[in-house]
């Protein structure tokens, strides 16, 4: 008998036969770990090829691993393919989650690892080498430096995590956008293992620079508070700035009679319309914040059991 049941939730849209390829990966990693029980969940995102069809008809040989697949009813993302997921592990009693993506960048050997450290609330997969373009990396740099600069956080790695089943429980009555961001925010015990990102099996990458700079704006909308926070301090900065710049100028055009024809006006109007311009970010801030605070959390399913428990 098992000591613990992990369940590895992987999010699918049309993965094609790249899906059988990193299954049948992980069963050669974790086969031999007949300690644990592994119900491997794919939640396939309405993929529009054979990907489906291909999980279908898949299967698992290992005794301590079985095959769930999950249909969700409409396209909703890769964060929400995520979050069905977890709502679905409930029925399944797991002691630890694991999540991580189906396009096999995501190394299954890191598992076995992630397991030794079962004492933490969070594992994280530290990501060593990437394989992407020179361009994608730097992009990916300046987003992870301006993260940095405004929660003061640092982001270092992806979806691939491992999870205790109280975190699991507190996403499931949540929810996420931003699975990476929600989780540093979280205070608990945490540690991390390092492995290299593989390369895609098969197909071609869907985080393209577009891709990229949704998924960035989600990280920061997980830190709304300190978003907003940041630019309220910028607007005191600015406010500061611009009294002790007009003080200057009213010295200038009426006590010592040395100012510039039209330097008060403009430099008072730029400074006035980058204040607005805080303001605004602010007021759309505090809408985004509670827009947030007020968002539905009525943990809806909103798939179909394809194969595994009913």
């Amino acid at each position: 008998m098992p000591d613990q049941r992990i369940s590895i939730v992987l999010p699918c849209f049309n993965e094609g036969s790249g899906i059988i390829k990193l299954l049948q990966h992980l069963e050669e990693v974790l086969n031999k770990h007949t300690a644990h029980f592994f119900d491997v969940i794919i939640v396939d995102d309405c993929s529009i090829d054979n990907t489906l069809a291909l999980l279908q008809s898949a299967q698992l040989n290992s005794k301590n691993m079985k095959l769930h697949i999950l249909e969700l009813l409409y396209n909703t993302g890769h964060q929400n393919c995520i979050y069905q997921g977890l709502l679905y592990t409930e029925s399944l009693q797991s002691d630890f989650v694991v999540i991580m993506d189906s396009d096999g960048e995501d190394n299954p050997e890191a598992i076995p690892a992630m397991l030794e450290k079962a004492d933490y609330d969070i594992v994280e997969v530290k990501r060593g080498k990437r394989s992407e373009s020179f361009l994608f990396k730097v992009l990916n740099i300046c987003y992870r430096l301006v993260f940095y600069i405004i929660t003061g956080k640092k982001l270092h790695y992806g979806n691939f995590c491992m999870l205790s089943k109280n975190i699991v429980e507190r996403l499931r009555l949540t929810s996420f956008i931003h699975l990476p961001a929600y989780l540093l925010k979280l205070k608990v015990k945490r540690t991390f293992v390092t492995f290299n990102r593989s390369k895609r099996i098969d197909g071609k990458s869907k985080m393209g620079y577009k891709n990229l700079l949704l998924h960035a704006f989600k990280s920061f909308v997980e830190f709304g508070d300190d978003l907003l926070l940041w630019f309220l301090r910028l607007f005191g900065i600015i406010i500061l700035l611009l009294t002790g710049v007009g003080t200057n100028l009213l010295y200038q055009k009426f006590i010592s009679h040395t100012a510039i024809p039209g330097w008060f006006s403009t430099i008072a109007m730029g400074l006035i319309n980058i204040c607005v311009l805080c303001i605004g970010f602010f007021v759309l801030g505090t809408l985004l914040i509670n827009l947030m605070h007020n968002q539905n959390k009525s943990n809806q399913r909103i798939f179909r059991i394809v194969k595994g428990t009913e």
